[in-house]
C-alpha cells in the first residue's frame, strides 16, 4: 500500500466510525442517541452483536494500519514516531473493545486503555511542533483540550453523578468519540498534502538539476 493510501486510512477510519455507528444505531428499535452509548449497540443480547464486532475489529484495523502509516511518514522525514504510537495504542483498544462486548469486565477496561490513544493530540502538539504548520499545532492543542473536557464528562458520573443529567450521556460520549476521530482526519489531511508537498519539491530540485 502506497505511503498516501495508508495516510488517507485516518480519515476514512473518522468517516466509517461516525457514519457507521450512527447507521447501526439506527436500526435498533427505541435506541437513543442521545442517553445510550455506542456500545449498547453490540452489547451481549443486541441483535447487531456480531455486526458490532466486526465493524468495531475492521476500525481498529485500520487505526492500525493508519498509525503504521504515521510511524512510516516519521521515520522518513525523521521526526518523532510517538505520535504514530499513540494512535496504535488506539487501534488496539479498539480491537479489546470488539472482543469483549459489554458488560464483560474486561470492556471496560480496553475502554479506559482508549485514553491513552486521547492524548496523541497532545503528542502530536509536542513531538511534531510546527512541522505541519501552525495551523495543524494548534488545533492539535484545542482538539486535546476538548478531547479533555470529553472524558472528565464521560468519567464524571462515577464521582460526580449530578453534574449532568445522565440521559444525555449518549451524546456526551460521541463527543468525545467523534472529536477524536475528526482530529485522526485532519492528522491524515495534513501528513498527505506535507507528502505532496514533499514530492513536489523533489521533483523541482530534480528539473532544476
Amino acid at each position: 500500500m502506497g505511503a498516501r493510501k495508508i495516510l488517507s486510512l485516518g480519515w476514512v477510519t473518522a468517516t466509517l466510525f461516525i457514519a457507521g455507528s450512527l447507521a447501526l444505531g439506527s436500526f435498533l428499535a427505541d435506541y437513543s442517541f442521545i442517553s445510550q452509548t455506542v456500545s449498547e449497540i453490540g452489547q451481549e443480547g443486541s441483535p447487531l452483536k456480531l455486526t458490532w464486532q466486526l465493524f468495531s475489529l475492521l476500525v481498529g484495523l485500520l487505526l492500525i494500519l493508519f498509525s503504521l502509516g504515521i510511524i512510516s511518514f516519521a521515520r522518513r522525514n525523521k521526526w518523532s514516531v510517538v505520535p504514530g504510537l499513540f494512535v496504535l495504542f488506539a487501534g488496539l483498544s479498539e480491537f479489546g473493545i470488539a472482543l469483549f462486548p459489554s458488560p464483560h469486565p474486561l470492556h471496560k477496561v480496553f475502554g479506559l486503555s482508549m485514553t491513552i490513544g486521547y492524548f496523541s493530540p497532545l503528542v502530536f502538539f509536542l513531538h511534531w511542533k510546527n512541522k505541519l504548520g501552525t495551523y495543524f499545532k494548534w488545533y492539535s492543542l484545542f482538539a486535546f483540550i476538548l478531547i479533555v473536557l470529553g472524558i472528565f464528562l464521560n468519567l464524571s458520573p462515577m464521582f460526580a453523578p449530578d453534574l449532568y443529567p445522565l440521559e444525555y450521556y449518549g451524546l456526551v460520549q460521541r463527543f468525545l468519540l467523534f472529536t477524536f476521530y475528526l482530529y485522526l482526519a485532519l492528522v491524515a489531511v495534513n501528513t498527505i498534502k506535507s507528502l505532496s508537498l514533499r514530492r513536489e519539491g523533489l521533483k523541482a530540485t530534480s528539473k532544476a538539476g
